[in-house]
């Protein structure tokens, strides 16, 4: 089953072009990785997506009124601001917001999941402007869980975070998608992407250039020309690959 469908989708800024012609289909049981360079289209294509920036071509989720996408879709932007001193427990609530009724039994038992998957539990009461940078984007990456939608749209989710929990956001981003529902992330980290998507999609220059198996997709010749480096790979409980060095 499809969760999101992009057909010759393209932004232009000014006469610039951003995004051009872009078809991509996610389906369920699907860890899409988004990866390529700075400026190469990531954000753009997941804010398109939700019809969020001007667009052509053809977009699922943008064609659903704004209730109905929020239901269908929860999405994490890159920047990471609170404006009001809530609580850890009220803001990740306020993933619940698209499902129309006032707290239930099931959505506290939503966010209480969410505060658990992101190892938050102990900072339900916590004034959210007390926390620090990754802690906040944690509970927000919580905030999206609580959702609890068939499809997750995350730009730079680990970003800011520790080891620890960057590998353990992806390992829950996995563990969604081995559950039938499907993720869509931007990640800078390759070794992190290559070993926990299921998929990876490298931009460059606002265009598709690889799609496929991360291993196959992150080969010698695209780390070269999209990244300009060489990495070394490995098999070990699963793919390792580490960048190395910057090519001349």
């Amino acid at each position: 089953m499809s969760l999101l469908d992009l057909r010759d989708l393209s932004v232009t800024r000014g006469a610039v072009p951003v995004l051009s012609r872009i078809s991509l289909a996610v389906a369920a049981g699907e860890f899409v990785g988004l990866v390529g360079p700075n400026g190469a289209g990531k954000t753009t294509l997941l804010r398109a997506a939700l019809g969020l920036v001007a667009h052509e071509g053809y977009a699922s989720l943008s064609a659903l009124p704004g209730m109905a996408r929020a239901r269908q879709a929860a999405f994490l932007p890159q920047t990471r601001e609170v404006a009001w001193p809530v609580s850890v427990a009220a803001l990740v609530g306020l993933g619940r917001v698209p499902h129309g009724r006032k707290m239930q039994a099931q959505d506290h038992q939503a966010v209480d999941h969410a505060l658990h998957r992101m190892d938050l539990a102990e900072f339900r009461a916590r004034n959210v402007l007390e926390l620090s940078g990754g802690e906040l984007a944690r509970a927000l990456i919580a905030r999206v869980l609580a959702q609890e939608t068939p499809l997750l749209l995350a730009d730079e989710p680990v970003a800011g975070l520790d080891p620890a929990h960057q590998i353990r956001t992806m390992q829950v981003f996995r563990d969604l998608a081995d559950q039938g529902r499907g993720v869509v992330a931007s990640v800078h980290d390759l070794g992190l992407a290559a070993r926990h998507c299921t998929r990876l999609v490298v931009l460059s220059g606002g265009r598709v250039v690889a799609d496929g198996a991360p291993m196959q997709v992150l080969d010698d010749a695209t780390l070269a020309t999209v990244f300009g480096i060489r990495a070394f790979r490995a098999q070990s409980d699963g793919p390792v690959l580490m960048p190395l060095s910057v090519l001349p």
